[in-house]
């Protein structure tokens, strides 16, 4: 499209000699103008005003075809023209003009037979010229009028089948571009119903394996492949997340919950979230972490992603006995303002080809492009935490000395100039050996089924609701201390469960948790709107879901 627009230019300037100077200038304008734009209004706004620029006429038409008819679907006149306005294609100068694929060129419309005269005589119209919006298939028309006999010059024509032309190629450019909107959105539609549709079966094999764990324990060969089960589980709910965040952070559907935090403990706390996974891979971690407070406002959760995804990468790219440096400084900024906390994970692994370190970070990048795929992903983790880190008003970069040679991530985020105390986070309170009465509402059976064999197995008394009229009326019987809901549930979505569940105040001191397949940026905040407490995704993982009930005790206490 870009080449046919460039034509349309380099037309205009082969052909400038037969127009004016200042002609040919607003021709080039326009031409550039219509470059630009995204939607068929901006096409034409500007092309009614250009072309009676352009040939000094007292009015001019823009017409697109409707079927088989001719819309009249703006005008620039010295007088009401036909805005707005529908006639049959065979009636019409304009539908002649594209039925015939030429410019209709008319002296006096009192002598031409193609003229309908009885819409013409309440007019201002004596002369026009009515060019077609692309020869070959004509998409519409432009007409310019004028109030006394006129004969239109060669110059005054050509300006207007060049601006017809030019048009026809911005139509085209829209008519693509919204097509390929319409697609991204129908695909941005469709990945997040996968990733639901997904979640919903992976879910009562993530609580099921999770229940295997608890009762036959880590140990023997039983529990070895317990524990390899819910490692792929895991693993295949990052795949489904980060295909989320991609397509969220894209469209700009992301939006930050910002916490003054120590950044020194969430890296400790991420370093014993994935303890279990370094000693898999029989990889030594050497920590370099400031004895101080760091403080910085970020998003804990958000932190949490882009720092486990530079250490994942780490410990994939890495071979048994390797090492992995993370280290956390402080960067004092000039003037006593701009400073920044620099965190880098540095391995001894694989190392990066030069040649793909330019695109790194671009979605759907592999660093592995063996046939055999060992190291798997997606390619999307690195884009996600590009972004994240940037709305976080930070950077992020890779650098490698070569193949087998390592590679360091170094993120740099913004830190408080304040530096005062901060209060303590408060101490992990292990849940009591008290039996909470626990609400599921959930519509499919086999995860209501194994959540409830889970909580059971902590000792709460649980009951299931399969759907949100039942779960609202169950919920005022039964009277839970935690209820735990589904979004998409049949008859009463849980949005509407969980706000007529918060109008009761006796629910006032209970907790809500939304446990869904649905896990976008919207879908948490419409959530939290809603009256849950807490959103989180299916499959969850048990030491989170205890965290948030853990709260009830917070709460209460």
């Amino acid at each position: 499209m870009k080449n046919i627009l460039q034509g349309s230019i380099c037309e205009a300037q082969n052909s400038h000699q037969s127009y004016s100077i200042p002609s040919y200038n607003r021709l080039l304008l326009v031409v550039k103008d219509l470059a630009c734009v995204r939607t068929i209004e901006e096409i034409i706004e500007i092309v009614r005003l250009a072309a009676r620029d352009l040939t000094n006429a007292d009015g001019v038409t823009f017409v697109l075809r409707d079927g088989e008819c001719c819309h009249y679907v703006d005008e620039n006149a010295i007088g009401p023209l036909w805005k707005g306005m529908r006639f049959p294609i065979k009636s019409c100068i304009s539908g002649w003009a594209m039925l015939n694929k030429q410019a209709a060129v008319i002296e006096d419309i009192y002598q031409d037979a193609r003229i309908p005269l009885d819409a013409y005589k309440v007019t201002f119209v004596k002369s026009l010229v009515m060019v077609p919006i692309r020869i070959s298939d004509p998409l519409g028309a432009i007409g310019a009028y004028w109030s006394t006999p006129h004969r239109a010059t060669p110059e005054e024509i050509e300006l207007l089948e060049t601006l017809t032309e030019t048009t026809a190629v911005a139509i085209a450019n829209v008519q693509l571009f919204q097509k390929l909107t319409n697609q991204n959105a129908l695909k941005d539609k469709f990945i997040a119903m996968l990733a639901h549709e997904l979640r919903n079966p992976v879910a009562p094999i993530s609580n099921g394996v999770q229940l295997l764990k608890l009762k036959l324990g880590e140990t023997g060969v039983v529990g070895e492949t317990v524990l390899k089960m819910q490692h792929q589980i895991k693993h295949l709910s990052k795949l489904i997340d980060e295909l989320l965040d991609v397509s969220s952070i894209t469209y700009g559907k992301i939006s930050l919950n910002l916490e003054k935090v120590n950044l020194v403990e969430l890296v400790r706390q991420s370093l014993n979230d994935h303890a279990q996974a370094i000693k898999k891979s029989n990889l030594n971690v050497v920590q370099d972490l400031p004895n101080t407070p760091l403080w910085a406002y970020v998003d804990p959760t958000r932190f949490f992603q882009v720092f486990g995804n530079l250490l994942d990468n780490a410990l994939k790219f890495s071979k048994p006995d390797g090492m992995i440096w993370v280290d956390l400084s402080f960067i004092p900024g000039e003037n006593g303002s701009g400073s920044v906390a620099a965190l880098s994970v540095k391995d001894s692994g694989i190392g990066i080809d030069p040649t793909i370190l330019p695109e790194l970070f671009e979605p759907f990048t592999q660093a592995d492009r063996s046939l055999d795929r060992s190291r798997g992903g997606l390619g999307l983790g690195l884009s996600v935490v590009k972004s994240l880190v940037e709305l976080h008003g930070g950077n992020v970069e890779a650098s490698s000395r070569g193949i087998n040679l390592g590679a360091e991530f170094k993120v740099t985020l913004p830190v408080c100039e304040e530096t005062t105390a901060w209060h303590n986070d408060p101490e992990i309170i292990e849940t009591a050996k008290k039996s909470l009465k626990i609400l599921v509402i959930e519509d499919n059976e086999d995860s209501a089924v194994t959540l409830k064999a889970v909580l059971e197995y902590f000792g709460h008394e649980v009951s299931i609701a399969n759907n949100g009229i039942s779960g609202v009326e169950t919920a005022r019987e039964f009277e839970p201390h935690v209820i735990i809901c589904d979004i998409g549930l049949p008859e009463m979505d849980g949005f509407a469960v969980a706000q007529e569940l918060s109008k009761d105040p006796k629910f006032t001191r209970s907790i809500l948790i939304a446990l869904t397949g649905y896990g976008s940026q919207e879908d948490r905040e419409l959530a939290l709107k809603s009256g849950f407490k807490s959103h989180l995704t299916k499959p969850v993982d048990f030491e989170v879901l205890t965290a948030e009930i853990d709260r009830y005790f917070l709460v209460s206490a």
